[in-house]
């Protein structure tokens, strides 16, 4: 393994600890400055257990006040980060390309978690990422700042237009069904998490994104309306986190884009 390698996979361990760290302490409102705390009964972590890594490694990953262990989450989040950071040094190379995928792929891992947990896609979160990724559209070798700019500006209006109509069309369902739901089928988060893929796939590639994030949430939530129905407890009307579908297709795409496109043109025309 070469020293570079070895520097990214310990510097992606790095940011997966901090990932952790904002997605246990932003979704509950305070601030980053606060100590690692058991997400469970709020005691302070050891000191060696701040990394979920290093806890079980030091065997110190047992919460003193209630006893329960580190979640699995967060020692996922910490090995799967320098994987994914050596993955994207070997694509890129040192270079003001891979520091914006690094930096897009960070936030698109933090806000999957705190969607998938809290069901939060948080403006503390985008509106800095979405000021980074106007910045980075003048930077991205893959495309233009107009073809980023364009991009943003689709996903903005479709995902708009689609939280406008979210809230009276559940009504409208529960109403006809007779099932009453108090879950919110689609927040303004989702709306912002949609531009900032825009902004980072750019335009066309905005549009694959957006046909990956349909395609892979239809067939989750297909799955999920399947196992109720075999176990005999489904439940109309129950909604799944979308935040971690836009970010897998955005994810594909801010990296895999040209080439799948370089395929469509190629073979699908």
């Amino acid at each position: 393994m070469s020293f570079e390698t070895l520097f990214y996979a310990l510097f992606g361990w790095f940011i997966g600890v901090l990932i952790n760290h904002a997605a246990d302490v932003l979704p509950r409102h305070r601030a980053l400055s606060t100590v690692p705390v058991c997400p469970h009964c709020a005691i302070p972590r050891a000191p060696l257990a701040w990394s979920a890594v290093l806890g079980y490694l030091s065997r110190r990953y047992i919460c003193l006040g209630c006893g329960r262990p580190i979640p699995f989450r967060p020692v996922f989040v910490e090995l799967a980060t320098p994987l994914l950071f050596v993955g994207l040094l070997w694509r890129y190379g040192f270079s003001v390309q891979l520091g914006l995928i690094s930096l897009y792929s960070v936030v698109l891992i933090l806000v999957t978690v705190t969607d998938l947990e809290h069901r939060l896609i948080q403006h503390v979160v985008m509106v800095p990422a979405l000021l980074i990724a106007l910045v980075g559209a003048f930077l991205n070798r893959d495309m233009t700042a107009r073809q980023a700019v364009l991009g943003g500006a689709v996903a903005l209006a479709l995902f708009y237009a689609m939280y406008l109509l979210a809230s009276p069309v559940g009504r409208l369902i529960s109403r006809l069904t007779g099932r009453p739901s108090e879950e919110v089928p689609f927040g303004f988060g989702d709306v912002t998490l949609a531009t900032f893929v825009g902004l980072i796939t750019g335009i066309p590639g905005v549009i694959v994104a957006l046909i990956l994030t349909i395609f892979s949430a239809g067939l989750v939530a297909a799955g999920i309306v399947l196992v109720q129905v075999l176990r005999h407890r489904y439940r109309p009307l129950t909604t799944i986190p979308y935040g971690p579908f836009l970010a897998l297709g955005g994810f594909i795409v801010m990296i895999y884009g040209p080439e799948i496109l370089s395929w469509y043109l190629r073979y699908g025309t």
